[in-house]
């Protein structure tokens, strides 16, 4: 996957990244190009987490069978969690650290 970076706008590989800053929620990028940090934008990253959370509180639902009368509005709010994970993760904007 292509990455580009919202600093110099170059394009590069997701492997050529060497450093990596995962300290908290926010994971920063180094540019192999000109060395600056960047990272998902906060909003769409917290976006990104909710989406996901909500496929997991969902899916444990209904694994266990947990008001089980809800399964399918389980199962439509879990889809809907994964869809705007995705969608964040593809076409979300970088932005630069600073």
């Amino acid at each position: 996957m292509k990455e580009m970076c919202p600093n110099c706008k170059s394009n590069f590989a997701a492997k050529d990244i060497n450093n990596i800053n995962k300290n908290s929620i926010f994971i920063e990028k180094q540019c192999p190009s000109c060395n600056k940090w960047f990272c998902l934008n906060k909003t769409l990253t917290i976006i990104k987490i909710i989406g996901i959370f909500l496929l997991l509180i969902t899916s444990l639902l209904n694994i266990f069978n947990i008001k089980s009368e809800y399964s399918p509005v389980f199962s439509s709010i879990g889809l809907v969690g994964i869809l705007m994970a995705i969608i964040v993760t593809f076409f979300g904007k970088h932005e630069t650290v600073k």
